[in-house]
């Protein structure tokens, strides 16, 4: 809620932004890789995600999702796709869940025979454009890279619907209020490997949206990099990772 605007899903508070042309997920993968999606480009991808988990895979609000991707462009993404489709969110939820969306490690640990405990398994690449896992994906496991794209840019969320984002082990409503720890309005938040796992959604899905604010993401970085990164990217707020 910003002020007297309301809204129940990631994917309305996107359409609230004043400036869609504006960066919200600024992503980088080492120094020299960088890649920015506008507000318009994520509620493009959210809208294509959250119409593959509701259309493709029939997900009903209610349902559990274990979004279990590495701090990449792309967790956002699903965070506020599933929030949007009225789904409970966590990150490696233990236990059988309606549908867990996996990075390459956890795609990985299936090849070697491990259980994912879902009962859909989304694979995703991670790779900086998107792009399908390389070599295809193990058995039962449907590649994100390749059957998101066919999905429309635009999205009908379940509005009806109570969306929650599980942090260390409780489910709360994704617009929980953090009060006198809230980031300003418009703060631009700094997430690296620092960040701890059981903030980490609401950190890069969830409380930027809270105060019409970015993301910026920064991995493999040295100190004095992540410092010029920082400064460059003009970040306000970096309770959520180190420097």
């Amino acid at each position: 809620m910003w002020g007297a605007v309301t809204f129940r899903t990631p994917y309305e508070a996107l359409a609230t932004y004043p400036d869609r042309s504006m960066p919200l997920v600024t992503f980088y993968d080492g120094a020299d890789s960088r890649i920015e999606l506008s507000v318009a480009s994520v509620a493009n991808a959210v809208a294509k995600a959250g119409s593959l988990l509701r259309d493709g895979l029939g997900l009903e609000p209610g349902a559990v999702v274990s979004v279990d991707l590495p701090r990449h462009w792309q967790l956002p993404v699903w965070v506020m796709a599933a929030l949007s489709v009225g789904a409970t969110v966590g990150r490696d939820l233990q236990g059988p869940v309606d549908v867990r969306i996996l990075g390459p490690e956890g795609l990985a640990a299936i090849t070697a025979g491990g259980d994912p405990e879902a009962d859909e398994v989304l694979g995703c690449a991670c790779d900086s454009f998107g792009l399908p896992v390389p070599g295809g994906v193990p058995t039962g496991v449907i590649d994100i890279g390749l059957e998101v794209r066919g999905y429309p840019d635009s999205f009908s969320p379940e509005s009806t619907s109570v969306a929650l984002i599980v942090t260390g082990g409780i489910a709360r409503p994704w617009t929980d209020d953090p009060g006198a720890h809230a980031p300003e309005r418009g703060a631009r938040l700094w997430v690296d490997e620092a960040t701890p796992d059981a903030v980490l959604l609401r950190a890069v899905g969830t409380q930027p949206l809270l105060v019409a604010g970015s993301v910026v993401i920064g991995l493999g970085l040295a100190p004095d990099q992540a410092e010029r990164i920082q400064t460059a990217e003009l970040v306000t707020d970096r309770r959520f990772g180190s420097g």
